[in-house]
């Protein structure tokens, strides 16, 4: 297995502007739309029961999360996130100033890695997004085989194509099975250890423009999650959405490693 630096980025209600379809005029207007109430206790059960959960549970755990929120982040929320996140012992939660988003990863970051190190793996990963439970160790043992195209380019991407629409709700998952190229999620991109940007700089749409990338399409390894207030403004997915067959939820709990009946308690 290749040695690598890995790092998983999430930010959490981070209120920087830029780098977001939905605009606002200053960080208070900004932090007022993130931190509304019920905005954030769906965000938070999306953060612990998806994307965390599907963390935690990799089957390599050799890798770091950086969770990026506000340094004026409120209680309750500070210190739920910071409970929610006591519970991964690869996570750490960040507290930073507001600023362009992709400049706040950048400091984040970097700090974190070892310029004279290996070769840096990193993803990027919604608070409503999660990941196949072999991800991490999939991305490790494909990097052998495309160093190559690192060695030469600097930079190469892998982008797992197939997985879940996701909306939670106290009836159970809604969903839809969907290959998406580049969507963002269960991609990973392995850069040279002194580059200071990171994944939050590369746009995902585009990724295929901007460096070589390798698309597994065998298996389902994404959830997406899908609520109506998504940045990325998704038109008509919620409506597309399903209650799962008793095969996908079987597919969601093995898989991804959701627990299910957890998710419905927490409602």
């Amino acid at each position: 297995m290749s040695a690598l630096q890995i790092l998983a980025i999430t930010r959490f209600a981070y209120p920087g502007l830029g780098g977001f379809r939905v605009a606002h005029d200053s960080v208070e207007a900004r932090q007022a739309h993130l931190w509304a109430p019920a905005r954030m206790a769906a965000r938070l059960r999306t953060l612990e029961h998806v994307c965390l959960h599907t963390l935690a549970r990799q089957t390599d755990p050799d890798f770091r999360v950086i969770i990026l929120t506000g340094d004026a982040l409120p209680d309750p929320w500070r210190s739920r996130l910071l409970e929610i996140a006591g519970a991964v012992p690869q996570a750490e939660v960040v507290f930073h100033p507001p600023m362009n988003p992709r400049h706040a990863a950048e400091e984040v970051v970097n700090a974190r890695i070892d310029p004279d190190g290996p070769p840096v793996m990193q993803f990027r990963q919604d608070d409503d997004d999660g990941v196949g439970l072999r991800f991490v160790e999939r991305c490790r043992a494909l990097f052998t085989d495309i160093r190559p195209f690192w060695e030469r380019h600097g930079r190469v991407a892998v982008d797992f194509n197939r997985g879940y629409m996701l909306h939670l709700t106290p009836d159970g998952p809604r969903v839809e099975e969907a290959a998406r190229t580049h969507l963002g999620v269960a991609q990973a991109l392995f850069l040279k250890p002194r580059v200071r940007r990171t994944a939050v700089h590369f746009p995902h749409h585009r990724l295929g423009l901007l460096m070589p990338s390798v698309t597994i399409p065998d298996a389902p390894m994404w959830l997406r999650g899908v609520d109506g207030t998504n940045d990325s403004q998704m038109e008509g997915a919620l409506e597309r959405l399903a209650p799962a067959t008793p095969e996908q939820r079987a597919d969601l709990e093995a898989r991804f490693g959701l627990d299910l009946a957890k998710i419905a308690q927490s409602f």
